[in-house]
């Protein structure tokens, strides 16, 4: 009876550990693993095992840094078990990641809970952290930012519960007309979708008066299906294209 309360409590209670076969995975991919168990002091009935992938981030809002704790997905490893004192048992795992997620950049990170369902106990859990890769197509998109010569801004890659900013400076291309570029992009199954502010460097009193009122601001949605999407050069050719004549619409 005393091993029993102390399980209830979590001492000597079963364990659980999640080993993942690479702690990294591209947006669209398979996370595999295996959930390992270990009894306790006593014998203990398992209602479900079940592993959570955790988003966590920050961002800021006016002078304030928010925080963001999100659970994306969840997948149940068993239901229904019997863990006599000692037994190990090894479950094989499948985690598919969704394509339109967040990727792990700045501040925006991951982890995989692991967790035993044990009623009338402390539930026994696992962290393990993550990264989730940009797939070959929002890469390119990356990769065809920094060959305009766009310089990306610290705390870039962060996510506020509903959409993920990645800021750039320029460095070369339009560096006298642009502030900044800021993208949100969106990895669909077959397409590329972004949204991009483009911030126009204002000069003077009418330039602070443009800025407090946003006009120095303009948005535009690009859709480009994966099918053309050639390369890093013929993405950076389209955004080169898209800013040009998005800028001609703000003078």
């Amino acid at each position: 009876m005393f091993k029993k309360i102390l399980a209830s409590i979590g001492i000597g209670s079963a364990a659980v550990d999640l080993e993942v076969a690479r702690p990294q995975v591209e947006l669209g991919g398979v996370l595999e693993g295996v959930v390992k168990l270990r009894g306790g002091n006593v014998e203990q009935e398992i209602d479900k095992i079940y592993i959570n992938l955790v988003l966590t981030s920050a961002y800021g809002s006016g002078d304030e840094t928010k925080h963001v704790r999100k659970n994306i997905a969840t997948v149940t490893a068993a239901d229904k078990m019997l863990l006599k004192p000692g037994q190990e048992e090894e479950i094989p795992v499948i985690f598919k990641i969704s394509n339109n997620l967040p990727v792990s950049k700045g501040r925006t990170r991951y982890y995989l809970q692991t967790g035993l369902d044990i009623e009338k106990a402390i539930d026994p859990t696992d962290h393990d952290d993550i990264r989730i890769l940009p797939n070959k197509y929002l890469k390119m998109l990356f990769d065809a930012v920094d060959a305009l010569g766009f310089r990306e801004k610290h705390r870039s890659g962060d996510y506020n519960g509903r959409y993920q900013e990645f800021e750039y400076k320029p460095t070369s291309f339009m560096a006298r007309e642009l502030d900044e570029i800021e993208l949100y992009p969106s990895a669909g199954e077959h397409e590329l979708v972004v949204m991009m502010q483009i911030d126009k460097k204002n000069r003077g009193i009418l330039g602070g008066f443009l800025d407090d009122l946003d006009l120095d601001e303009r948005y535009v949605k690009l859709t480009i299906p994966y099918s053309q999407m050639t390369g890093a050069a013929q993405v950076a050719e389209l955004l080169r294209e898209t800013i040009q004549k998005e800028y001609r619409k703000m003078l």
